[in-house]
């Protein structure tokens, strides 16, 4: 049984609305925005976390539910669009606004998530982000955090394969270990190659790889976590991993945290 399950990969092709693997949910967070976000991938789960209601709306990506504590939306927003259903969570909780809409998208079946205004401005708003990935991959999924100019995304066992594509000079992909260790880290296709490679979270050699011009390019690794970088301009990957998806993430948190003094 354990095999059989370990050879159901989980795949997402970059066109999970078509071929219904993988459901995308996209969220909108109150983070900071670079003027060159787009809504990618056509049928999808959409939330705005807190503030990110607005940069939803203002990209023309209408929130089939908002989640938060609304403690980010500016006074004259709290009253903006009233007609899309909200879940209201205290202010005073554990869980980040953001981790909140993972959470309900999870709950809803998506495993796929596409984050926006997650990247920049606070920096412990960011490392929470990226710790968010990190679980969304041990968890079976795979999530992307929008940058400037580039995507951030986790990816636990199994891989990301890009077609070749007409790249610009200099366009590069990082690979760095998100856990004590990543085994079996694979590139391929790429200006510098690995076949196998041991990372740790201590090691920084895996920056500014490369793409190449007309390749393929192939990252993939046995065990662990790794945090992969690579340009909004390149194509859409194919992902896949050999975990099974968890039923769920937890609970979301509805009452203030027990920790408050």
């Amino acid at each position: 049984m354990g095999e059989r399950r370990k050879k159901n990969l989980m795949q997402d092709d970059g066109q999970s609305d078509r071929t219904g693997q993988a459901p995308l949910c996209r969220i909108w967070g109150a983070g900071q925005y670079f003027g060159e976000e787009t809504a990618r991938g056509k049928q999808a789960l959409v939330i705005a976390a807190d503030g990110g209601l607005e940069p939803a709306l203002e990209h023309g990506d209408e929130p089939d539910l908002v989640v938060g504590d609304f403690d980010s939306l500016p006074a004259g927003s709290r009253k903006l669009r009233t007609d899309i259903p909200r879940r209201v969570l205290p202010a005073e909780k554990d869980d980040t606004d953001l981790l909140a809409a993972v959470k309900v998208g999870w709950q809803r079946g998506c495993r796929r998530f596409l984050i926006y205004g997650g990247l920049g401005g606070r920096m412990d708003h960011t490392l929470a982000n990226l710790n968010l990935i990190h679980l969304i991959a041990a968890s079976g999924g795979r999530a992307e955090l929008w940058g400037q100019g580039m995507l951030v995304t986790a990816l636990g066992p199994g891989s990301l394969d890009f077609p070749a594509w007409d790249c610009p000079p200099r366009s590069m992909v990082s690979v760095l270990a998100a856990d004590d260790q990543a085994l079996g880290v694979v590139e391929q296709g790429l200006k510098y190659q690995t076949d196998g490679m041991t990372m740790t979270n201590q090691q920084v050699t895996g920056v500014s790889n490369e793409f190449l011009p007309s390749r393929p390019a192939h990252i993939a690794l046995k065990q662990g976590t790794v945090f992969v970088t690579y340009p909004t301009s390149a194509p859409e990957p194919v992902w896949s991993t050999s975990l099974e998806p968890k039923a769920d993430l937890g609970p979301l948190e509805t009452r203030p945290s027990r920790r408050l003094a």
